[in-house]
């Protein structure tokens, strides 16, 4: 499994512990004394960033070679993306990817090709998006919201509050394709949902999330036992064909749900969803192996907190 500094990858590591024959290797581009989770790995492994892309895939393929992986586990973005590229050369060496399927990839990192998948659907309703070059913009009313297209974790996220914002960042941000929204109030509500792609089989828990990092993590969050919302993140799922656990985002106002964002990969909140009595991890590799998911649970109404304990490593200087 990659990035075990990253919020999923504790409760990645103790689902996967379940399972007594499963031995548990962990990369990060951080030292192993900067990771809390490392001590719960069997072995740990540095490597490149996943930006530089041929250095990183080329090390992890090293690391499989030499701890005999048959199956890894991406769990942020970046590294999904440069998974998504050289998929052949870790099937070639009879390596599973447990990811989403790489058109569901293509599709869910794209913020302007998430709207243009559902803009006509009758059932999911996209948040509004303009590129930001569009003539149209101009006669949008403010706020708006500028995103990266290919964004992640609220990095990038500009607020336009005029016209003379909208010039400004059009101008600075020429280098990189950005899309606009309205900026929007309400609540920000997710949903984890695993599909199988061979049986159609899926399962969905969803959650408020009440208390967020600036990056868009949820701390503190409240179980919500909402069919409307879990149905719309299981068309989602189909309509991309997508295979394994992805997360959705929606932004709920006065009971009407808008989509939001698609991560194709484990949320940084899997663990509230395994508290709530569904482990997305087990279904997801599932998936992969042509296992049976298990059927699907309706949480019970709770508010959950996370909190951070303290690790303490000998420092090696």
């Amino acid at each position: 499994m990659t990035a075990i500094g990253s919020f999923s990858a504790e409760a990645v590591i103790t689902s996967l512990r379940r399972d007594p024959q499963a031995r548990v290797v962990g990369v990060s581009s951080l030292p192993r004394e900067w990771n809390a989770s490392s001590p719960l790995l069997d072995a740990f492994h540095r490597v490149p960033a996943a930006r530089d892309v041929l250095s990183y895939v080329g090390r992890v393929l090293d690391i499989c070679e030499t701890e005999r992986v048959t199956h890894v586990l991406p769990l942020i973005d970046p590294e999904v993306d440069a998974f998504t590229r050289h998929q052949e050369a870790f099937s070639s060496r009879g390596i599973t990817l447990c990811m989403a399927p790489a058109e569901t990839v293509y599709i869910s990192r794209d913020k302007w090709l998430v709207f243009e998948a559902f803009r006509d659907n009758p059932d999911i309703r996209p948040i509004p998006t303009w590129k930001m070059e569009d003539s149209a913009v101009e006669d949008l009313a403010f706020p708006l919201l500028a995103k990266p297209r290919d964004g992640r974790n609220s990095e990038g996220l500009v607020r336009i509050y005029d016209g003379e914002d909208l010039r400004h960042f059009r101008k600075k941000l020429k280098d990189r394709e950005y899309v606009v929204q309205p900026l929007l109030d309400g609540d920000v509500c997710v949903v984890d949902i695993v599909r199988q792609r061979e049986t159609g089989q899926w399962a969905g828990i969803a959650r408020q999330e009440l208390v967020r990092t600036p990056n868009g993590a949820g701390l503190t969050v409240r179980m919500l036992n909402d069919p409307l919302l879990v149905d719309a993140a299981g068309q989602i799922a189909r309509t991309l064909d997508a295979n394994g656990c992805i997360n959705i985002e929606f932004l709920v106002q006065d009971g009407t749900s808008q989509l939001m964002d698609i991560n194709p990969r484990f949320s940084g909140g899997i663990v509230f969803s395994h508290l709530s009595g569904y482990d997305m991890v087990s279904n997801h590799l599932r998936c992969f192996s042509g296992s049976m998911l298990d059927e699907p649970v309706a949480p019970i109404p709770a508010i959950h907190a996370r909190h951070y304990v303290e690790v303490t490593f000998t420092d090696p200087q």
